[in-house]
């Protein structure tokens, strides 16, 4: 199966860098526009100092994990993602007639190769943060560790959330409006900390959008915030947890589906 995903997402390298002109300016396109994000976060805090006891460095971890994160989702899953067009189009029904899973010919089906862009982005700004912490003269050895921990985790955890989203396709026809609650909000939100939120929101943060996990818990420990030891560890724990309730309403999803001309 692995040799299968790795010859097939090799094709689809090949065939989007034939034009390459085209996918350095995309990537630059959304490094840029996430930048801007960050532009503006930082003037807000550079004016009012902290955010309720983050300040700008603590902020810029919380943001960079969090921005590289969604990145490395909408990376390796843009398919998932449009997931809407297959039941609304019947192009489902393609796959489902192929003797390899359909969750797998997704996958492997497109990169979106510009969201390196949004990746190199969250890493400048871990990187950016990291030293200011350093030049402060807080310890960051632990942060360095844990920081590719966080990154890969938040990707699972956003692609679990992104994959239970199209799973709803297969009742709802549609996502597009539902991917603004529990993607791209959550996203925004999790830039910052958790505790700025009411309390009803937070619940959501900790349960069915588990974003909280990804960077917030794990960092109220290791930047001496609260928390005990095994905050950091939460987060592989949760993305595994995530991952596996996705992948079992994907499979229900599919059992269920009836193709649009039935």
């Amino acid at each position: 199966m692995f040799a299968l995903y790795r010859k097939l997402i090799a094709s689809s390298i090949r065939a989007q860098m034939q034009y390459k002109i085209n996918f350095l300016t995309s990537a630059a396109t959304t490094g840029m526009i996430m930048v801007l994000d960050f532009v503006v976060l930082s003037a807000i805090l550079y004016r009012f100092h902290d955010m309720i006891g983050w300040n700008l460095y603590e902020v810029g971890i919380l943001y960079g994990i969090s921005s590289s994160a969604i990145s490395l989702y909408r990376l390796v899953a843009p398919e998932i993602h449009e997931f809407e067009r297959y039941v609304m189009q019947g192009e489902l029904d393609q796959l489902l007639i192929r003797p390899v899973s359909p969750l797998l010919l997704l996958l492997t089906r497109n990169l979106d190769l510009s969201r390196i862009g949004g990746v190199v982005q969250g890493l400048a700004v871990l990187a950016v943060s990291l030293s200011g912490m350093l030049l402060q003269g807080e310890s960051t050895a632990l942060l360095l560790l844990f920081v590719p921990v966080a990154i890969l985790s938040g990707g699972v955890i956003y692609f679990s959330i992104g994959l239970s989203t199209a799973a709803a396709c297969f009742w709802l026809q549609q996502s597009k409006d539902l991917q603004t609650f529990t993607i791209y909000a959550p996203a925004n939100a999790s830039n910052y900390p958790i505790a700025l939120y009411p309390s009803w929101l937070k619940w959501l943060f900790f349960s069915a959008i588990p974003i909280a996990y990804m960077n917030y818990v794990p960092m109220l420990y290791l930047l001496g915030k609260g928390g005990t030891w095994f905050y950091p560890l939460l987060t592989p724990l949760v993305a595994g947890v995530a991952l596996g309730c996705a992948i079992s309403f994907w499979r229900w999803g599919i059992r269920h589906y009836h193709s649009t001309g039935s």
